[in-house]
């Protein structure tokens, strides 16, 4: 999985309570990184996470798109502070949003829902048309 957040506190919280659950995460904190990281491993990924908003450079939006070009069924989930409805037409097909902060147990959830389900994946508690708050 990759998580791609530029805010070193939030990515590190994320990155440790992932995989103390046991997943394997590569962190980015730059959209060079996550394009560098995508191209690579595309064919291993099974997740994205990335936050919209990345200060420098491209968004979360851009990254999910290239990823979705090499790999076209990619579960994605984007994190952002900013209202879901502003924002969904920039999305990938199928994408999850969550918004920050976002509290541990909803992240593992949703985490655990799109690898599990990957794109066709009905919503669970706490998921509502692909927004979860």
């Amino acid at each position: 999985m990759l998580l791609v957040e530029d805010e070193a506190l939030i990515g590190m919280m994320a990155h440790a309570v992932l995989e103390e659950q046991g997943a394997t995460v590569d962190w980015v904190q730059t959209d060079r990184e996550a394009y560098r990281a995508i191209e690579a491993n595309a064919r291993r990924l099974d997740l994205l996470i990335t936050d919209i908003n990345l200060r420098e450079g491209t968004t979360g939006f851009d990254i999910s798109r290239f990823a979705r070009r090499l790999s076209p069924t990619l579960p994605v989930i984007y994190v952002s502070g900013e209202e879901r409805e502003a924002l969904v037409g920039f999305a990938v097909a199928g994408a999850t949003f969550l918004y920050k902060p976002v509290p541990e147990m909803l992240l593992l959830r949703t985490v655990e829902q799109a690898v599990t389900t990957g794109l066709a994946g009905p919503p669970q508690p706490g998921v509502l048309s692909g927004t979860a708050r």
